[in-house]
């Protein structure tokens, strides 16, 4: 069964405190009494060896018929609340002085047993040669005294007693006491107990509490124990603990995180790999067959004449090129996503690099029938990589000459929104599925077949716009419009 400190603590002070009081009773039943009777006879002593100087040498009774010294003999007798008597070695009393008529004192029986009666004498408890000590019943008044008896050499003797009953009195009202004041130090301790163990415990409860959380790995508390005792340190060690335990687990937590984004990164690594192998396989499937095929056929002369000869070189060297550019791109969007390169940032106008890149393509869009618009506002600055923005322009441009259907319409919009500059192209035609607008930045990735039927390029543009707008920290996208796609990116 489960026992809290607090009732402990409640238990063993109580018990403590029971023990005690016992203890004091059982010490008090069987010693007290002891202890009175040493106590009483030092004091017997005592009054024996003042009575001694006060009587000195005298001997005879006539000594004592001094009032001075009646009177200072008497104020030892009232002192001690005992009786005390002065006589000679025959019986003949010198103090107390009662009823003297005529210089003569009568026989009173309270004084005819000075002397103890034979059958009291094996009890006898000696001091020295001269006195002893013996505990009997007086013979007038039936009642036990202590007696402590002095033999002088000058005759003189000497008998102190008190009684016993006062000896007893006082042992049985201490034991009385005893018993009330333990009765009520065991109340007074078991409430105290009840108030100070809170006290004690409430701090082990916060601690108990506290490392509760902590095995839960919750270290968002801390102890408030400001004491300047063990506990107060204890919970000062106990923070300290929650403290380094909460950096260790968090680095541990942020370790581990990474190792899963490595462990991720690895993995999405391996399937890119493959994929990218698959893709640039396919490809290069193409124009190798192409190429193969040309050149085996004018291997065997199956061209007959200049002409035919002419067209299939065309056709090997256009194979060639889109080859050439294939493993161009492939280069540098590896080397763009790698993170090996560094972005040079200069501050230049985005706006007069836009009219220079749409200068080189003004004549081939005008040959093949595009119509282009423009909307270009003021000069614009912007910090970047520029042989890197060039290359989105004409990524974009490009992809937009690309994928525009029969209606061949170029928008090209630059504008300033907020600190960002904005470039947008749009191109009519075919909207991208909504379930491709992710999709289309990755490597290789092919929309349905009715949009890109019959469109050429590798299929490496946009990848590569995605790497250079990341690499710089921009952002970028795409949107459908009702008649055609636009493709944005910003620059700052």
């Amino acid at each position: 069964m489960h026992r809290s400190i607090r009732f402990k603590l409640f238990i063993y002070m109580l018990a403590t405190i029971i023990l005690f009081a016992v203890l004091l009773f059982a010490f008090n039943t069987f010693f007290a009494e002891k202890y009175y009777i040493h106590n009483k006879k030092y004091t017997l002593i005592k009054c024996s060896e003042e009575l001694m100087e006060l009587i000195g040498d005298k001997s005879e009774e006539t000594d004592f018929l001094n009032d001075k010294l009646n009177y200072d003999i008497n104020a030892i007798e009232k002192r001690i609340g005992g009786t005390i008597v002065v006589s000679n070695s025959k019986g003949d009393v010198y103090f107390p002085l009662i009823n003297r008529q005529n210089d003569h004192i009568p026989d009173l029986p309270y004084y005819d047993n000075i002397v103890p009666p034979p059958e009291d004498f094996d009890r006898r408890e000696p001091y020295n040669d001269n006195s002893f000590f013996i505990i009997t019943k007086d013979p007038n008044f039936e009642i036990s005294t202590l007696r402590f008896q002095i033999q002088q050499e000058n005759g003189i003797q000497l008998l102190i007693w008190v009684p016993m009953a006062e000896i007893s009195e006082n042992a049985a009202l201490s034991n009385n006491f005893t018993i009330l004041v333990g009765f009520i130090t065991v109340f007074l301790t078991g409430i105290w107990t009840v108030l100070i163990s809170d006290r004690f415990t409430k701090p082990i409860k916060e601690m108990n509490r506290l490392t509760r959380r902590m095995s839960k790995l919750d270290f968002s508390e801390a102890l408030s124990i400001e004491s300047k005792d063990e506990l107060g340190e204890l919970s000062r060690s106990i923070n300290q603990l929650s403290e380094n335990l909460d950096g260790a687990i968090k680095e541990l937590n942020h370790k581990n995180e990474m190792l899963e984004q490595d462990i991720t990164h690895e993995r999405q690594l391996d399937k890119m790999r493959k994929k990218f192998v698959s893709d640039v396989s396919h490809e290069l499937k193409t124009p190798i067959f192409l190429i193969q095929g040309y050149a085996e056929g004018l291997k065997t002369n199956i061209a007959e004449n200049e002409a035919k000869k002419e067209y299939y070189c065309e056709v090997i060297m256009e194979e060639a090129e889109k080859m050439d550019t294939l493993v161009k791109e492939l280069l540098d969007l590896s080397h763009v996503e790698s993170g090996m390169f560094t972005v040079h940032k200069t501050n230049f106008d985005l706006t007069g690099l836009l009219n220079t890149v749409l200068f080189k393509y003004r004549q081939v869009l005008e040959e093949k029938g595009f119509q282009m618009t423009t909307k270009i506002r003021g000069n614009l600055m912007i910090h970047a990589d520029k042989v890197r923005v060039e290359q989105v322009i004409a990524n974009y441009i490009n992809n937009a000459i690309s994928y525009a259907d029969g209606k061949k319409i170029i928008r090209i919009t630059l504008k300033k929104t907020g600190e960002a500059v904005r470039l947008s192209v749009y191109n009519s035609g075919l909207p991208i599925p909504d379930d491709s607008l992710d999709k289309i930045w990755t490597s290789f990735y092919k929309v349905d077949e009715a949009r890109t039927r019959g469109v050429g390029g590798t299929g490496l543009g946009l990848s590569i716009v995605r790497a250079i707008q990341e690499a710089h920290g921009n952002t970028y996208g795409v949107r459908n419009s009702e008649d055609g796609v636009e493709f944005w990116c910003e620059f700052t």
